[in-house]
């Protein structure tokens, strides 16, 4: 396992390998220079077990590495939705936790980690908050009720972070208003079109339904209360 000139590391840190004379080493620590022998069978032992401890926090420094990666190559989209039953959270791919991707001919290319936010256009409201978890399935349209002239789409899962109890009381389009999209309502929008918007966009519309959603939990905690003392 050791080897002359080779670097490894105790508990009391790192150290080089000067010479094997089994069953002991003599090492040289890189810290203070000092030089000790050591048995060999007992710092095999122990360097495995802090190899382990190295694996695992590269392995720690990598995950995180790459979800930063993924949060910095994210986009942002505004998804139209169109639900004519204002009262019913019901429209395709919803129940699911889908959402249909556009038309490899367009412009819009979605991948894993892009974050969305859901737009109603009966009611002009941004409703729900959604990130993109993973990569698409082929599918046809018509299992999930869409209404488009096509037999095969793509899919790609979402999950929901935020969302209106009811579409009506989601953010009002006329309270935001958007840097990226400044002309957003006056815009001919399309039911289950994407529209990209910057993060500083997002984040601020984020934040709108983020409240809304905790003030809807406060009134429903405020009438279980309210329930409770009438009994």
């Amino acid at each position: 396992m050791f080897e002359v000139n080779g670097t490894y590391a105790n508990r009391k840190g790192e150290y080089t390998v000067l010479e094997i004379n089994p069953p002991k080493m003599r090492v040289r620590y890189t810290e203070d220079g000092s030089e000790a022998e050591l048995k060999i069978e007992l710092q095999a032992r122990i360097w495995e077990n802090i190899a382990v401890e190295y694996e695992a926090r590269a392995a720690s420094r990598s995950a995180r590495a790459a979800k930063r990666s993924a949060v910095a190559a994210a986009n942002h989209y505004i998804k139209v939705i169109s639900v004519p039953a204002m009262d019913e959270m019901n429209f395709p791919g919803w129940p699911e936790r889908i959402v249909m991707a556009p038309p490899e001919d367009g412009e819009i290319t979605l991948q894993s980690g892009d974050r969305l936010i859901f737009y109603a256009l009966e009611t002009q409201t941004f409703f729900a908050v959604a990130t993109i978890t993973g990569e698409s399935k082929s599918a046809n349209p018509k299992e999930f009720f869409f209404t488009v002239p096509a037999d095969k789409a793509e899919f790609f899962p979402i999950d929901i972070d935020a969302v209106s109890s009811k579409l009506d009381k989601g953010a009002d389009i006329d309270s935001v208003e958007l840097e990226s999209q400044p002309r957003f309502k006056r815009l001919r929008l399309e039911a289950e079109a994407f529209y990209p918007i910057n993060e500083d966009d997002f984040e601020l519309l984020a934040e709108a339904l983020t409240e809304v959603a905790e003030e809807e939990e406060d009134e429903e905690d405020d009438e279980d209360d309210f329930e409770e003392d009438d009994e």
